[in-house]
Protein backbone atom coordinates (compact mmCIF):
# COMPACT_ATOMS: atom_id res chain seq x y z
CA UNK A 1 0.00 0.00 0.00
CA UNK A 2 1.45 3.38 -0.99
CA UNK A 3 2.03 6.00 1.68
CA UNK A 4 -0.57 8.32 0.14
CA UNK A 5 -3.24 5.61 0.04
CA UNK A 6 -2.42 4.67 3.62
CA UNK A 7 -2.86 8.26 4.79
CA UNK A 8 -6.16 8.52 2.94
CA UNK A 9 -7.51 5.28 4.45
CA UNK A 10 -6.42 6.34 7.94
CA UNK A 11 -8.61 9.46 7.76
CA UNK A 12 -11.72 8.05 6.11
CA UNK A 13 -14.54 5.85 7.47
CA UNK A 14 -14.19 2.19 6.53
CA UNK A 15 -16.66 1.05 3.86
CA UNK A 16 -19.15 -1.65 4.86
CA UNK A 17 -17.27 -4.31 2.92
CA UNK A 18 -14.00 -3.47 4.72
CA UNK A 19 -14.72 -3.44 8.46
CA UNK A 20 -11.71 -2.38 10.49
CA UNK A 21 -9.82 -1.03 7.45
CA UNK A 22 -9.40 2.42 8.97
CA UNK A 23 -8.15 1.02 12.28
CA UNK A 24 -5.63 -1.15 10.47
CA UNK A 25 -4.46 1.80 8.37
CA UNK A 26 -4.03 3.94 11.50
CA UNK A 27 -1.93 1.22 13.13
CA UNK A 28 0.29 0.90 10.05
CA UNK A 29 0.60 4.66 9.76
CA UNK A 30 1.59 5.02 13.41
CA UNK A 31 4.23 2.32 13.06
CA UNK A 32 5.73 3.85 9.91
CA UNK A 33 5.88 7.29 11.49
CA UNK A 34 7.61 5.87 14.57
CA UNK A 35 10.21 4.27 12.31
CA UNK A 36 10.65 7.57 10.44
CA UNK A 37 10.14 5.88 7.08
CA UNK A 38 11.10 8.42 4.45
CA UNK A 39 8.16 7.78 2.13
CA UNK A 40 5.55 8.24 4.86
CA UNK A 41 7.27 11.39 6.16
CA UNK A 42 7.28 12.82 2.65
CA UNK A 43 3.68 11.87 2.11
CA UNK A 44 2.60 13.33 5.45
CA UNK A 45 4.38 16.54 4.51
CA UNK A 46 2.53 16.69 1.19
CA UNK A 47 -0.81 16.06 2.89
CA UNK A 48 -0.22 18.74 5.52
CA UNK A 49 1.05 21.30 3.00
CA UNK A 50 -1.91 20.88 0.66
CA UNK A 51 -4.65 19.77 3.04
CA UNK A 52 -5.34 16.47 1.29
CA UNK A 53 -7.69 13.57 2.16
CA UNK A 54 -9.60 15.56 4.77
CA UNK A 55 -6.53 16.50 6.81
CA UNK A 56 -6.17 20.16 7.80
CA UNK A 57 -3.67 22.32 5.92
CA UNK A 58 -0.72 22.73 8.28
CA UNK A 59 2.44 24.33 6.82
CA UNK A 60 4.35 24.01 10.10
CA UNK A 61 3.73 20.26 10.22
CA UNK A 62 4.60 19.92 6.54
CA UNK A 63 7.94 21.59 7.12
CA UNK A 64 8.67 19.37 10.13
CA UNK A 65 7.87 16.22 8.17
CA UNK A 66 10.01 17.24 5.20
CA UNK A 67 12.96 18.15 7.40
CA UNK A 68 12.55 14.90 9.34
CA UNK A 69 12.87 12.92 6.10
CA UNK A 70 16.53 13.88 6.09
CA UNK A 71 17.62 11.15 3.66
CA UNK A 72 15.31 12.33 0.88
CA UNK A 73 16.52 14.93 -1.60
CA UNK A 74 12.89 15.47 -2.63
CA UNK A 75 11.75 16.15 0.92
CA UNK A 76 14.74 18.41 1.54
CA UNK A 77 13.91 20.39 -1.57
CA UNK A 78 10.26 20.72 -0.52
CA UNK A 79 11.35 22.04 2.88
CA UNK A 80 13.69 24.50 1.20
CA UNK A 81 11.07 25.70 -1.27
CA UNK A 82 8.48 26.26 1.47
CA UNK A 83 10.88 28.53 3.34
CA UNK A 84 12.17 30.21 0.19
CA UNK A 85 8.67 31.17 -0.94
CA UNK A 86 7.65 32.35 2.51
CA UNK A 87 10.68 34.54 3.10
CA UNK A 88 11.74 35.62 -0.39
CA UNK A 89 10.68 39.25 0.10
CA UNK A 90 12.69 39.77 3.28
CA UNK A 91 14.86 36.75 3.93
CA UNK A 92 16.89 36.76 7.12
CA UNK A 93 20.38 35.19 7.22
CA UNK A 94 18.98 32.56 9.60
CA UNK A 95 16.33 31.44 7.10
CA UNK A 96 18.85 31.45 4.23
CA UNK A 97 21.21 29.28 6.27
CA UNK A 98 18.38 26.91 7.12
CA UNK A 99 17.47 26.58 3.44
CA UNK A 100 21.06 25.91 2.41
CA UNK A 101 21.50 23.46 5.27
CA UNK A 102 18.41 21.36 4.52
CA UNK A 103 19.27 21.18 0.82
CA UNK A 104 22.82 20.07 1.56
CA UNK A 105 21.95 17.53 4.27
CA UNK A 106 19.18 15.95 2.20
CA UNK A 107 21.36 15.81 -0.91
CA UNK A 108 19.11 18.14 -2.92
CA UNK A 109 21.96 20.54 -3.69
CA UNK A 110 24.83 18.03 -3.68
CA UNK A 111 26.86 17.57 -6.90
CA UNK A 112 25.13 14.29 -7.75
CA UNK A 113 21.61 15.72 -7.44
CA UNK A 114 19.79 15.30 -10.76
CA UNK A 115 16.51 16.03 -12.48
CA UNK A 116 14.04 18.70 -11.44
CA UNK A 117 15.13 18.61 -7.79
CA UNK A 118 18.79 19.12 -8.70
CA UNK A 119 17.96 21.80 -11.27
CA UNK A 120 15.85 23.84 -8.87
CA UNK A 121 17.84 23.28 -5.67
CA UNK A 122 21.12 24.28 -7.30
CA UNK A 123 19.48 27.40 -8.73
CA UNK A 124 18.25 28.54 -5.29
CA UNK A 125 21.61 27.69 -3.69
CA UNK A 126 23.32 29.74 -6.39
CA UNK A 127 21.13 32.76 -5.72
CA UNK A 128 21.62 32.59 -1.96
CA UNK A 129 25.40 32.27 -2.25
CA UNK A 130 25.75 34.99 -4.87
CA UNK A 131 23.64 37.52 -2.97
CA UNK A 132 25.17 36.64 0.38
CA UNK A 133 21.70 36.04 1.83
CA UNK A 134 23.16 33.74 4.48
CA UNK A 135 25.87 36.21 5.48
CA UNK A 136 28.75 36.52 3.01
CA UNK A 137 28.55 36.44 -0.82
CA UNK A 138 30.44 33.53 -2.35
CA UNK A 139 30.73 33.84 -6.13
CA UNK A 140 32.65 30.57 -6.45
CA UNK A 141 29.93 28.50 -4.75
CA UNK A 142 27.25 30.38 -6.70
CA UNK A 143 28.98 29.54 -9.98
CA UNK A 144 29.22 25.83 -9.10
CA UNK A 145 25.53 25.66 -8.22
CA UNK A 146 24.42 27.61 -11.30
CA UNK A 147 26.48 25.27 -13.46
CA UNK A 148 24.79 22.23 -11.91
CA UNK A 149 21.39 23.85 -12.41
CA UNK A 150 22.19 24.55 -16.07
CA UNK A 151 23.40 20.99 -16.63
CA UNK A 152 20.06 19.81 -15.27
CA UNK A 153 18.36 21.99 -17.90
CA UNK A 154 16.84 24.70 -15.68
CA UNK A 155 16.82 27.78 -17.89
CA UNK A 156 17.09 30.49 -15.17
CA UNK A 157 20.07 28.60 -13.74
CA UNK A 158 21.57 28.40 -17.22
CA UNK A 159 21.20 32.17 -17.62
CA UNK A 160 23.08 32.89 -14.39
CA UNK A 161 25.74 30.32 -15.23
CA UNK A 162 26.37 31.91 -18.63
CA UNK A 163 26.22 35.41 -17.15
CA UNK A 164 29.00 34.51 -14.73
CA UNK A 165 30.95 32.77 -17.50
CA UNK A 166 30.73 35.93 -19.64
CA UNK A 167 32.15 37.97 -16.77
CA UNK A 168 35.17 35.67 -16.55
CA UNK A 169 36.13 35.66 -20.25
CA UNK A 170 38.74 38.40 -20.10
CA UNK A 171 40.61 36.51 -17.35
CA UNK A 172 40.83 33.19 -19.19
CA UNK A 173 43.75 31.97 -21.35
CA UNK A 174 42.85 32.01 -25.05
CA UNK A 175 42.57 28.24 -25.44
CA UNK A 176 40.26 27.92 -22.43
CA UNK A 177 38.29 30.97 -23.53
CA UNK A 178 37.56 29.40 -26.91
CA UNK A 179 36.17 26.29 -25.23
CA UNK A 180 33.97 28.42 -22.96
CA UNK A 181 32.71 30.49 -25.88
CA UNK A 182 31.80 27.36 -27.77
CA UNK A 183 29.86 26.03 -24.79
CA UNK A 184 28.11 29.37 -24.27
CA UNK A 185 27.09 29.67 -27.90
CA UNK A 186 25.67 26.15 -27.90
CA UNK A 187 23.69 26.77 -24.71
CA UNK A 188 22.43 30.16 -25.83
CA UNK A 189 21.21 28.83 -29.16
CA UNK A 190 19.39 26.08 -27.29
CA UNK A 191 17.61 28.21 -24.70
CA UNK A 192 17.37 31.79 -25.97
CA UNK A 193 13.98 31.11 -27.57
CA UNK A 194 12.38 30.61 -24.16
CA UNK A 195 14.37 33.13 -22.13
CA UNK A 196 14.47 36.89 -22.75
CA UNK A 197 17.41 37.09 -20.34
CA UNK A 198 19.48 34.66 -22.41
CA UNK A 199 18.41 36.44 -25.59
CA UNK A 200 19.67 39.71 -24.08
CA UNK A 201 22.91 38.08 -22.93
CA UNK A 202 23.55 36.77 -26.42
CA UNK A 203 23.11 40.31 -27.71
CA UNK A 204 25.71 41.43 -25.18
CA UNK A 205 28.09 38.74 -26.42
CA UNK A 206 27.75 40.04 -29.98
CA UNK A 207 28.18 43.64 -28.81
CA UNK A 208 31.30 42.67 -26.87
CA UNK A 209 32.78 41.17 -30.06
CA UNK A 210 32.96 37.71 -28.54
CA UNK A 211 30.93 36.56 -31.54
CA UNK A 212 31.30 38.22 -35.00
CA UNK A 213 28.78 41.02 -35.56
CA UNK A 214 29.31 43.28 -38.54
CA UNK A 215 27.77 46.70 -38.00
CA UNK A 216 26.09 45.72 -34.74
CA UNK A 217 23.17 44.07 -36.52
CA UNK A 218 23.11 40.82 -34.53
CA UNK A 219 23.42 42.50 -31.14
CA UNK A 220 20.50 44.80 -31.99
CA UNK A 221 18.52 41.85 -33.31
CA UNK A 222 18.90 39.87 -30.07
CA UNK A 223 18.19 42.86 -27.85
CA UNK A 224 15.03 43.68 -29.77
CA UNK A 225 13.98 40.07 -29.59
CA UNK A 226 14.50 40.15 -25.81
CA UNK A 227 12.35 43.28 -25.56
CA UNK A 228 9.55 41.74 -27.61
CA UNK A 229 9.61 38.45 -25.68
CA UNK A 230 9.01 40.06 -22.29
CA UNK A 231 8.31 38.07 -19.14
CA UNK A 232 11.82 38.33 -17.70
CA UNK A 233 12.17 37.33 -14.04
CA UNK A 234 15.94 37.25 -13.43
CA UNK A 235 16.73 40.93 -14.10
CA UNK A 236 15.07 43.77 -12.21
CA UNK A 237 13.57 46.50 -14.44
CA UNK A 238 14.34 44.40 -17.50
CA UNK A 239 12.72 46.77 -20.01
CA UNK A 240 14.88 49.72 -18.94
CA UNK A 241 17.91 47.43 -18.96
CA UNK A 242 17.27 46.54 -22.61
CA UNK A 243 16.33 50.03 -23.78
CA UNK A 244 19.74 51.31 -22.69
CA UNK A 245 21.27 49.07 -25.39
CA UNK A 246 19.01 49.90 -28.31
CA UNK A 247 19.99 52.28 -31.09
CA UNK A 248 18.75 52.86 -34.61
CA UNK A 249 20.73 51.67 -37.61
CA UNK A 250 20.45 52.81 -41.23
CA UNK A 251 16.95 52.69 -42.80
CA UNK A 252 17.91 49.61 -44.84
CA UNK A 253 19.26 47.83 -41.76
CA UNK A 254 16.20 48.85 -39.75
CA UNK A 255 13.96 47.18 -42.31
CA UNK A 256 16.07 44.02 -42.15
CA UNK A 257 15.96 44.10 -38.36
CA UNK A 258 12.20 44.42 -38.33
CA UNK A 259 11.82 41.44 -40.65
CA UNK A 260 14.37 39.37 -38.69
CA UNK A 261 12.65 40.09 -35.37
CA UNK A 262 9.21 39.21 -36.77
CA UNK A 263 10.60 35.94 -38.15
CA UNK A 264 12.45 35.19 -34.91
CA UNK A 265 9.36 35.73 -32.76
CA UNK A 266 7.74 32.78 -34.48
CA UNK A 267 10.43 30.57 -32.92
CA UNK A 268 9.99 31.80 -29.36
CA UNK A 269 8.35 29.62 -26.72
CA UNK A 270 6.36 31.00 -23.79
CA UNK A 271 7.46 29.01 -20.74
CA UNK A 272 7.07 29.85 -17.07
CA UNK A 273 10.18 28.55 -15.37
CA UNK A 274 8.61 28.20 -11.96
CA UNK A 275 10.12 26.36 -9.02
CA UNK A 276 8.08 23.24 -8.30
CA UNK A 277 7.60 20.93 -5.34
CA UNK A 278 8.49 17.26 -5.69
CA UNK A 279 5.35 15.57 -4.35
CA UNK A 280 4.31 12.00 -3.71
CA UNK A 281 0.65 12.75 -3.03
CA UNK A 282 -1.66 14.55 -5.45
CA UNK A 283 -5.12 16.07 -5.23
Amino acid sequence: MSSCVLLAKANQPSPAQEPGARKKALEQLSQKLKLNEVSILRARGDVARKGLYGYPQDPAMALRMYEKASKSAEAGWNAALMQYRSARGAMSPQVAKRILDVMQKSGASMPNSRGVVGAHAHYVAGLLHETGAAGTPDARKAFIHYRASARNAYVPGAYHYMRMLSQSLTRLPEAERNVVLQEMRMMMNRWKWQSPEIMLLMGDMYAGKWFPDEGGFLSQHHWRMAMRMGGATEIADFETFVKQRLKRLSPAKEKQLEEAVEAGMRNTIKVKHELEYSDLCAE
